[in-house]
């Protein structure tokens, strides 16, 4: 329009916007795909660890950041994610650590063991299958990591983290149940114990 000898826009084409307010360039906003007006003049896209973008005049994530993803598809809140440390996304979005017996963490980028569950032990040092010793039941590692359990003339067993005797060699008894002297009576040459 033409007020008082001056041009001016009255109103914007559809998808644009007079957002400066200055008259000479006219309506000079795409509010479509500008970041800074996006769908309405002043309304700026700006999302936390990332590049922001406006599509079809919504803000969307444009980029994000090294080291952050944006897993729920929510603009608003940016790439919400640090990949290297977020347990639910470590690496990459749905890559969730989960670790047999053991609370799983992700460590720079990678999962690792946060915590062993009760009764069990992380011994060697992989975190791939986890806290893989059963502390009771583990005749290498019985109640403890190193524990071992030994029976002098015969097998040795862990139950519920305790060094049992599961059976003894030919000739040989268990006559005192007690698992510290293994199979002691030498049934084949004990008096006491004889057969």
């Amino acid at each position: 329009t033409c007020q008082a000898g001056a041009c001016t826009a009255s109103v914007c084409a559809a998808g644009r916007g007079n957002c400066d307010g200055a008259e000479g360039n006219g309506c000079e906003v795409t509010l479509a795909t500008d970041v800074a007006h996006c769908g309405a003049c002043g309304h700026a896209c700006a999302a936390p660890h990332a590049t922001s973008a406006c599509a079809a005049g919504s803000c969307a994530v444009g980029a994000c950041e090294p080291g952050y993803a944006d897993c729920d598809g929510a603009a608003s809140n940016g790439c919400e994610v640090s990949v290297a440390s977020d347990a639910a996304h470590c690496v990459a979005c749905g890559h969730a650590c989960a670790l047999p017996h053991a609370a799983a963490v992700c460590d720079a980028g990678a999962c690792s063991i946060g915590a062993c569950a009760p009764g069990f032990a992380d011994v060697n040092g992989r975190a791939e299958d986890g806290c893989e010793v059963d502390l009771g039941a583990d005749v290498a590692h019985c109640g403890a990591v190193g524990n071992a359990c030994v029976v002098d003339h015969g097998e040795a067993a862990c139950v519920s983290g305790q060094c049992a005797v599961a059976s003894c060699a030919a000739g040989y008894a268990d006559c005192d149940g007690a698992a510290g002297n293994g199979c002691e009576a030498h049934t084949a040459e004990d008096p006491s114990q004889c057969g």
